[in-house]
């Protein structure tokens, strides 16, 4: 029985059953599926060759209405593997099989998504997209990040993450047969700008003072970054275990756990935990207050402070949680805990040191000459 809105607005799973698949006809499929309370309906086109079953996603109903789902199910079944979803339809299959269970950061993938690229090009056929049409969008993005409060240098570290997102997802278009050839493949980062230059900056020991003796809310997360060298992220997204900050996998920028000691300046910071700052009051404070220098600068001030305290450079790299290269790579897998342990006691007293007022310059009189 063919489908219309009235049955496709009551269809529900079985009893007992959490989805359900019904068919319209062609080749056209509707499958209804339950989760965390909510109903959701999704057009599917099947193509059974011989042995081989194909599903392809066609989008969600109501958003994709009934008449446009069997038009988008004829041209498959007549065109065959000429077919090219739009937009909309190709970056939610594309986020669903390949983003969301195996990349870090599934989120910011499908934030770009869904504020640059299908307010654009969502309803635009895959294969009708030109690279000129990625590079306005992209451009467009980054102006219009640059005149936010947190834009990082002029919208242009958001623009090239937006190539990267076009570059996914027209590279997936293109496994999937929906186009021969990705628009995004010939644009590089030069189309948005001049590349950066690399930072450089640490932290003099005036602005050192002003990070250990803050009294402001966001001080006790920027000293615990000074403390032990760990990204801001690291620090939101690890936990204490004992006297160690863990670093889970999901966290960590190499995908390997990090285990950093705790010490005295560091187990101070967490006498605050949870902390009252969040992740972005941190960073709108550092921009407003700090003089120049950002957050990931307290970690090569960290670096940098600690070889100059003659820590070797593979302790410190350690501490880092960074991975070697070359020959240390394939050959040295030790861990230097004890090093790096040692290493951050040192470093919790120098910061300590800092911080003590210098003692005047004056004598204490006896009490013979203060009668005099």
């Amino acid at each position: 029985m063919a489908l219309n809105d009235t049955r496709l607005r009551n269809l529900k799973p079985k009893p007992g059953k959490t989805e359900r698949l019904v068919a319209d006809g062609n080749g056209l499929y509707i499958r209804v599926r339950v989760g965390e309370g909510t109903i959701t309906r999704t057009w599917q086109f099947r193509r059974r060759e011989g042995d081989k079953l194909t599903v392809t996603t066609l989008g969600k109903y109501p958003g994709l209405p009934v008449l446009e789902a069997r038009q988008q199910a004829l041209e498959l079944a007549t065109r065959g593997k000429s077919y090219s979803p739009i937009v909309e339809v190709a970056a939610e299959q594309w986020l669903s099989e390949r983003i969301e269970h195996t990349h870090r950061k599934a989120e910011l993938i499908r934030g770009y998504v869904e504020r640059a690229i299908l307010p654009a090009l969502g309803r635009r056929r895959i294969r009708d997209i030109e690279p000129s049409e990625i590079a306005i969008v992209i451009r467009d993005y980054r102006d219009r990040a640059g005149k936010t409060a947190k834009a990082r240098k002029g919208g242009l570290t958001a623009a090239r993450a937006l190539l990267g997102v076009f570059k996914g997802l027209f590279g997936y278009a293109v496994a999937n047969g929906w186009i021969k050839h990705s628009p995004a493949v010939q644009l590089t980062g030069a189309m948005v700008g001049p590349p950066g230059a690399a930072r450089t900056r640490v932290l003099s020991d005036d602005e050192i003072r002003l990070v250990m003796t803050s009294d402001v809310r966001q001080g006790p997360v920027l000293r615990f970054l000074l403390a032990t060298g760990l990204r801001i992220g690291e620090a939101y997204n690890g936990h204490r275990d004992g006297q160690y900050w863990v670093v889970p996998v999901s966290a960590s920028k190499n995908k390997r756990e990090h285990r950093v000691w705790l010490s005295g300046q560091a187990l101070a910071q967490l006498d605050l935990h949870p902390w009252k700052a969040t992740r972005d009051d941190v960073q709108h404070w550092v921009a407003d207050n700090a003089g120049g220098w950002c957050a990931h600068d307290l970690r090569r001030t960290f670096s940098t402070r600690l070889n100059g305290m003659g820590i070797p450079p593979y302790v410190v790299e350690k501490m880092l949680n960074h991975t070697f290269g070359g020959v240390m790579a394939v050959y040295n897998h030790a861990t230097y805990d004890t090093e790096r342990r040692e290493g951050l006691e040192a470093w919790s007293s120098w910061l300590a040191k800092m911080v003590q007022p210098e003692r005047a310059n004056v004598v204490a009189l006896s009490q013979t000459q203060r009668a005099a």
